[in-house]
């Protein structure tokens, strides 16, 4: 009994222990729209312009569906996004004429919340 209580425990303290907010944001131009599938599911339905993503840090299939600005066809770029714990990864559809579109990483931003407190992410010196 006692083991059985001691593995019903563990298991519920790795759970939340994995539960660290990360996230992908992916942005286009004004002029055109897109659709972004992460690992097979669709997230926005309507076409935008800025898509946010919040998940659990892991190696993500990115698809997005874009409308080129240039010559007025739908693209689909595929990149492998590997997203850190505790942070937003911040990415751009860049578009140049006659070839086809690519996703560019930006930046990345400490995320806050309450499962992921550290504060070296958010403190400019360090802490003694």
């Amino acid at each position: 009994m006692k083991k059985l209580v001691v593995a019903v425990l563990l298991a519920t303290v790795s759970t939340y222990a994995h539960a660290y907010i990360s996230g992908i944001a992916i942005q286009t131009d004004k002029s055109s729209n897109m659709q972004v599938y992460v690992n097979g599911k669709l997230y926005n339905k309507t076409p935008e312009k800025f898509v946010r993503i919040k998940s659990k840090p892991g190696l993500f299939h990115v698809q997005v569906k874009v409308l080129n600005p240039y010559d007025k066809n739908w693209y689909v770029v595929r990149k492998d996004i590997k997203v850190e714990k505790g942070y937003e990864f911040y990415y751009k559809m860049v578009f140049a004429k006659g070839k086809k579109p690519s996703i560019q990483e930006v930046k990345r931003y400490p995320v806050y919340s309450r499962y992921f407190l550290n504060p070296m992410l958010y403190n400019k010196h360090p802490v003694t």
